[in-house]
């Protein structure tokens, strides 16, 4: 009799966790279908996935399937509620967060950051994040693709960089206007640009090539600005 009471309990749960993974994968395709997804979006939905089935799967056992279950069964089923399917929210969280911060929507979301987003948005703006965004010469990302050095994607320096801007977020002891120190390295525009036809055939280009390829030269120096500088922060600021 013990047997089959486990025989029926493991048969109900591989039912109930059957019907889960059905509702889950209608949901997502049906995400997928009108919007597409992200790999954001779909470990979004894993880890909630995750979470539902964990909290499921621990409810039936601790109070509707523990007298019929056998120990060893018991003790699986604990395994997966407490430990397999945390590990799966842990990575479809931190996933998610990972891919959240390549966003424009996550740049925006600290205010200090408003003047250069709404540059970059502005159809007037000469900036180059203006001239890129406008033109649609980076489809997504479009922060994110220039600054992949940054945050938590980035280097060692990036990261106590990122720190310590986020100290000075929390703190409220930042500088007005915000001013960029340090040098921007040209091989995250060589990235997109070298290769191309265009890029190879501009005469400025193969002469100074070695200046750029080492950092003596700034692109910046012949392409202009990629942001507003402290003056138009403070016009943008007045304006608001």
């Amino acid at each position: 009799m013990r047997v089959h009471n486990g025989r029926l309990a493991r048969s109900r749960f591989r039912l109930v966790l059957s019907l889960l993974a059905f509702n889950c994968d209608r949901l997502l395709g049906a995400t997928t279908a009108q919007h597409g997804l992200t790999a954001g979006e779909l470990m979004r939905g894993v880890g909630l996935f995750a979470a539902i089935a964990g909290i499921l799967i621990l409810f039936l056992v601790e109070f509707l399937w523990r007298p019929r279950l056998q120990p060893s069964t018991y003790r699986w089923l604990l395994f997966v509620g407490l430990l397999l399917l945390p590990i799966t929210i842990l990575l479809g969280v931190t996933t998610t967060l990972f891919e959240e911060t390549k966003t424009v929507g996550s740049c925006a979301s600290c205010h200090v950051m408003d003047p250069f987003v709404n540059d970059m948005m502005d159809p007037e703006s000469p900036t180059l994040a203006a001239e890129h965004f406008r033109n649609k010469w980076i489809s997504d990302h479009q922060c994110y693709a220039c600054h992949t050095t940054y945050g938590v994607h980035g280097t060692l320096a990036a990261k106590r960089d990122g720190f310590r801007h986020w100290w000075l977020y929390v703190t409220g002891t930042w500088n007005k206007p915000i001013q960029y120190s340090g040098s921007y390295p040209n091989s995250n525009c060589r990235a997109c640009h070298e290769g191309t036809v265009k890029f190879e055939e501009v005469k400025s280009h193969q002469a100074l090539w070695l200046d750029l390829e080492t950092d003596r030269l700034s692109c910046f120096s012949c392409h202009g600005p990629p942001h507003p500088g402290p003056k138009e922060q403070e016009v943008s600021a007045g304006n608001q």
